[in-house]
């Protein structure tokens, strides 16, 4: 039997909608210990995706920006502080990655582990029709293989 999404994913269905502000996913990623977030939109379909590094490249200024500036050093933490809150209150939806990566409850592991390695992700949405209906974490990937491998080894004995 082929093991798959449902069988790993974890049912948490911590997300922000599309329309929240920026610093409350912030508050969202902090509080719950995540990198990433699942973006809904009213019907709770998966619209998005919003990872800390998205704000952080959204707080730090780009390469033309830093030509454009009369010395280098004139961008200090209190600037980026300055510019997270300056789009603090601006909605997700202007950060979120709009392409989400996801996967289907029947999605198998070796799927999942292949796109999770190549895309460079730690969590992944599982949708089903479109919503969200938990998601898979590296941790949750390796509490699995830890979890199947300790039964095989007291099945051994």
């Amino acid at each position: 039997m082929t093991t798959v999404a449902r069988d790993v994913m974890h049912r948490d269905l911590t997300a922000v909608m599309e329309d929240d502000l920026v610093h409350e996913a912030v508050r969202v990623l902090y509080n719950h210990n995540i990198s990433g977030v699942p973006v809904l939109d009213g019907d709770w379909k998966l619209v998005g995706y919003l990872t800390e590094s998205d704000i952080l490249q959204s707080a730090v200024p780009t390469y033309l920006e830093v030509l454009a500036k009369s010395t280098f050093l004139e961008e200090d933490e209190n600037g980026l502080l300055a510019r997270f809150k300056s789009f603090g209150n601006r909605p997700v939806r202007d950060f979120m990655n709009d392409k989400p990566l996801s996967v289907e409850p029947d999605t198998s592991l070796m799927v999942i582990s292949d796109l999770m390695i190549r895309k460079h992700v730690k969590r992944l949405p599982v949708v089903e029709d479109g919503r969200l209906v938990g998601i898979i974490s590296r941790e949750a990937f390796c509490e699995f293989l830890m979890r199947e491998s300790g039964s095989r080894d007291e099945a051994g004995d």
